[in-house]
């Protein structure tokens, strides 16, 4: 009982060791997250020092922050990284606006056939298992980016979007407290219900990263990462 009620900080865990983040705002400039490339720079060294392999960069795209698909990659081909190890690619997290295009999100998939995407934390978009159907019709699955962070949907709602094999992706830092007590409630019953499929920190900052590798998990949360993450 005294390994699975004790806990462990993100940075001494070994989950992060050959880890896969999907979800980050490190493409500097772009959108809420990093502004400035130094700053980019200095969260992938801080990452690769705690084993990080591969990252995804998945700036936002919506009404807000119209990006495109050709100005984003434009960026990224711009980016000189050294001789960091990790492996990176550029994906988008697609909001579901007014400004969502499936066949703008299709040109940077998560994965294969895979976008990410979002909505607002408050509200759902107006049809949104509407817009999720149409989006699995043209054969491309949508990986809904934190789904324990939206204050509008309780167990029934994850158990009817996971029924229509929606995958989730899990933001590592809300188990660890940083979203609060309520989300990271969700993210527990998510994690232990096993409908998680990715995972990623969702990075904007220097400081949240810092925060993150700080915060501590039960060893049974770490026990129940490792066999996700090595999916």
């Amino acid at each position: 009982m005294f390994f699975f009620n004790s806990s462990i900080r993100v940075s001494d865990s070994g989950l992060l060791q050959g880890y896969k983040d999907y979800h980050s705002h490190l493409l500097p400039g772009v959108d809420d997250g990093v502004q400035k490339f130094a700053v980019t720079m200095d969260i992938l060294n801080l990452m690769q020092q705690h084993g990080v392999k591969e990252i995804l960069f998945t700036p936002h795209v919506m009404e807000d922050m119209p990006n495109t698909p050709e100005k984003l990659s434009e960026l990224f081909d711009t980016l000189d990284f050294g001789d960091c190890d990790i492996k990176i690619s550029l994906a988008a997290e697609n909001m579901l606006d007014a400004f969502f295009s499936l066949d703008r999100a299709k040109r940077l998939p998560l994965m294969k056939e895979s976008i990410l995407v979002e909505t607002s934390y408050f509200t759902p978009p107006y049809n949104l298992h509407g817009i999720l159907d149409d989006i699995m019709s043209a054969g491309i699955y949508p990986v809904l980016a934190h789904p324990c962070r939206y204050e509008y949907m309780e167990e029934r709602d994850y158990e009817k979007l996971h029924e229509k094999r929606i995958r989730f992706q899990l933001n590592l830092p809300a188990l660890g407290g940083l979203y609060g007590a309520r989300v990271q409630k969700k993210a527990m019953w998510l994690l232990s219900h096993g409908y998680y499929d990715i995972t990623g920190t969702d990075t904007h900052s220097l400081k949240q990263y810092k925060s993150f590798l700080d915060s501590k998990l039960s060893r049974k949360c770490v026990k129940q990462l490792e066999e996700l993450i090595s999916k």
